[in-house]
């Protein structure tokens, strides 16, 4: 025989509605007010609870919220009654996890809904997807508990959400991210790791750790991820992992396993995010804190993922993958903002395929194409980290040299010419092609050279090059 809590302040309505569910056999027990309800559900689990909406005291809402809140009573399925059939009713009572939405002359209704509920174990409400609050106390003191964790979940979730708005790059997000986390929680270290969207490449991997556990922490939260080491990458774009040092005290490294859980923009998985936790392990508060984390990142995140995507497109070349010219020149222009002396000494290499136009005209404008892709692969595989290269338009290429004066860019650019020409560039219908280019080199030695000039130079000493029998180098 199922087990029914019945709630009501009102003596006569609660013996209206017993005599009805006795009559379907049900065991009824009736209780005038929500707080004793909720100590009898809680010390013996019914099958259902039936309460009215609102009550003096602790209404029905409260009541709904207090036992999905509880351990002992999360998946019992709670019906909520009421007198007017009002949206807003109809609202709150789905938000406090209401089985149920009853109006009190829809007893009938009523009685077909329990039996659903109580006849089949799989409409009893899910399992939450955050650890409940561990509350104690009276029913009263419960209540507050759970007005204080709600209060200060929506907080901390104001706060992850608002990370779309001030995080305009990933690494901004994950800075932001680290900030709400350490004021929050204690840990080793925390990890986020974001999966490439369809058509992207890449997985990118951060990790917030004390310097000196660098190492350890990037070591065991790629294995809590599932993130190649870097040893163990075949592309050097596979994998970007974004170390930010934390000022806090060492800590020994600590057995309690790593706390994981994926981060999802409506049903798609967009990324993992990881804690280990400290020393003395994972509060039950903590564990919640990080499925906060999980359940509101996954907008701002996406949001973060969108704008650098789209930045990315605005400052890429579409053909070849390199810098377009305007991307070019603001990167220079922020690098030398940011220091002069990380630039000069500074050369630049303007170069042009040479004969391309006989490329398109006899071969077509495909293997045309895939000539310009090889010439970018050629020149991204040569360059330094600290190098600039662009598709300047058309067939030419430009490749800033920071930090190297006239001598080491005569050396730099002839390295280029000689791995042009040695290159071998596959065409769509599977046959090899051969190119050189023609190469101008314009340099400055000092912090006052002006952008303009430099290619201004080193344009005039590419189409020196040209004339002067092409597949060369010439200095301005």
């Amino acid at each position: 025989m199922a087990r029914v809590l019945l709630v009501d302040d009102s003596a006569s309505a609660r013996a209206l509605l017993g005599v009805r569910l006795r009559e379907k056999a049900y065991e009824v027990v009736e209780v005038p007010t929500a707080a004793e309800a909720a100590e009898l559900a809680i010390d013996k689990q019914p099958d259902a609870v039936v309460t009215d909406l609102w009550m003096p005291g602790i209404s029905g809402l409260q009541l709904c919220r207090l036992l999905r809140a509880e351990p002992a009573t999360a998946r019992v399925p709670v019906v909520l009654l009421t007198a007017s059939d009002d949206r807003r009713s109809r609202f709150w009572a789905r938000h406090a996890g209401a089985t149920a939405y009853v109006t009190k002359t829809e007893i009938d209704r009523l009685i077909d809904v329990l039996g659903d509920l109580t006849s089949s174990p799989k409409t009893r409400p899910p399992p939450a997807m955050t650890p409940p609050v561990v509350t104690r106390g009276n029913v009263q003191e419960r209540l507050s508990q759970l007005l204080d964790a709600s209060l200060f979940e929506s907080t901390i979730a104001g706060e992850v959400r608002a990370l779309a708005q001030k995080a305009e790059e990933l690494e901004q997000l994950f800075e932001g991210l680290v900030a709400l986390a350490s004021e929050v929680a204690g840990y080793r270290w925390l990890a986020l790791v974001t999966e490439p969207a369809e058509g992207q490449h890449g997985t990118r991997l951060f990790i917030h750790t004390h310097p000196e556990q660098r190492e350890a922490a990037e070591r065991e939260a790629r294995d809590a991820l599932d993130v190649q080491h870097p040893l163990e990458r075949r592309k050097p774009a596979e994998a970007d992992a974004v170390i930010i040092a934390d000022k806090r005290s060492v800590e020994a490294e600590w057995s309690t396993p790593p706390i994981l859980l994926p981060v999802r923009f409506g049903t798609t998985s967009i990324g993992r995010i990881a804690i280990s936790p400290s020393r003395r392990g994972a509060s039950h508060d903590d564990r919640r804190f990080i499925a906060l984390l999980s359940n509101e990142l996954g907008g701002p995140l996406r949001m973060a993922s969108l704008v650098a995507e789209a930045r990315r497109l605005a400052s890429t070349d579409t053909l070849t993958g390199l810098l377009n010219r305007r991307a070019f020149v603001e990167r220079i222009e922020k690098a030398r903002a940011a220091s002069d002396s990380r630039l000069f000494p500074m050369s630049m290499l303007l170069l042009d395929v040479d004969h391309f136009k006989k490329v398109n005209d006899t071969l077509g404008h495909d293997a045309g194409d895939a000539v310009l892709q090889g010439v970018a692969r050629v020149l991204s595989s040569i360059a330094r980290k600290s190098d600039f290269v662009a598709r300047w338009g058309g067939e030419e290429f430009v490749v800033a040299l920071a930090q190297t004066a006239e001598a080491g860019a005569r050396v730099a650019a002839e390295r280029v010419r000689r791995a042009l020409a040695e290159a071998r560039y596959v065409l769509p219908n599977g046959t090899e092609h051969r190119a050189t280019a023609s190469v101008g080199l314009a340099s400055a030695d000092g912090p006052d050279w002006q952008i303009d000039d430099l290619l201004g130079r080193a344009d005039k000493a590419m189409y020196s090059a040209k004339h002067r029998g092409r597949n060369r180098v010439e200095t301005a």
